[in-house]
């Protein structure tokens, strides 16, 4: 079984959007369904315990997905159950890197989207805090590195 997280900083707009996004395309891969498990975390605890954005909740349930979700903070301990965390942005590597040289098992970790070669900019911009237009920006960038990031889940597998 392949573990990998998705990490933002609040775990509240960006990593559950991406994590439900990615385990629904997964879970229509037959070559990787049942053989990976997504989750998400954010490197600040400020959010733990709380439901997602409801921009997140909107684009997936127009989407037909999950939006329950309880944000979680990342911690060295959960680092250690991983095989690889894909981070948001750059401070949030930076931040999550941190975390993960504490890990007892330190997994890979890598920005979500150096997965989409045709990407402009490697972080996935915050949507916290601006109209919906911004959350299906970042929905929009989550989608493109999905069939990069499958295709590295096949190779690892």
């Amino acid at each position: 079984m392949l573990r990998i997280l998705i990490l933002c900083h609040g775990n509240i707009c960006r990593s559950p959007l991406a994590e439900v996004l990615i385990d629904a395309a997964i879970g229509a891969d037959p070559l990787l369904a049942g053989r990976v498990v997504v989750s998400s975390a954010g490197t600040s605890d400020e959010h733990a315990g709380e439901g997602m954005h409801e921009n997140s909740a909107a684009i997936l349930n127009a989407r037909g997905l999950r939006s329950a979700h309880q944000a979680r903070h990342f911690t060295p301990a959960l680092a250690t159950t991983l095989d690889l965390v894909l981070a948001a942005d750059q401070a949030n590597l930076r931040n999550g890197r941190a975390i993960i040289r504490m890990a007892e098992r330190q997994p890979k970790i890598c920005l979500l989207r150096d997965f989409d070669p045709a990407a402009v900019g490697r972080d996935l911009d915050d949507p916290w805090g601006y109209p919906l237009g911004a959350y299906e920006r970042v929905a929009a960038e989550i989608t493109a590195a999905i069939p990069d990031l499958l295709a590295e889940l096949r190779e690892r597998l």
